[in-house]
């Protein structure tokens, strides 16, 4: 399994490792919902599938610096959403680059993900996008 250590946010490879880690770390049942069975917003699409959601960025390329205020308002949107103890997929495979004032709105996004004792993973994270999370630290590519 290719985890990434990261003081903030659980980081893997694939999808099917990350929905792993967030499915066999649940000790608690998940919510009885009312939520719908995808939403869509400026950035970010949403779809639930057995119990998680699965969150996926709309453009392929990197984010801008006018993007953070837009998408500070779609995880604002997108966490009032959500019941308790939800489990959050966050897929980077459209991205090829994430910015350090985006991944400042993505900790706000978790902290209240996690005031609401949701769990979110992130996975498809392209080295430039993972580096963006590592601003001392080199990241290799993969081979």
């Amino acid at each position: 399994m290719a985890k990434y250590r990261h003081r903030t946010f659980e980081m893997f490879d694939l999808f099917d490792e990350a929905n792993d880690a967030i499915a066999s770390k649940s000790t608690r049942p998940t919510a009885d919902c009312d939520e719908p069975e995808s939403w869509s917003f400026q950035h970010l699409i949403a779809s639930r599938n057995a119990g998680v959601i699965h969150v996926q960025f709309k453009k392929r390329e990197g984010l801008d610096t006018e993007i953070p205020s837009t998408l500070r308002q779609d995880f604002s949107q997108l966490s009032d959403s959500l019941v308790n103890n939800s489990r959050i997929l966050l897929d980077f495979e459209c991205l090829s680059e994430f910015s350090a004032p985006c991944i400042k709105e993505l900790k706000l996004f978790n902290e209240k993900l996690q005031s609401k004792g949701s769990r979110m993973a992130l996975c498809h994270l392209e080295p430039a996008v993972q580096a963006s999370f590592f601003p001392d630290r080199i990241v290799t590519p993969k081979h």
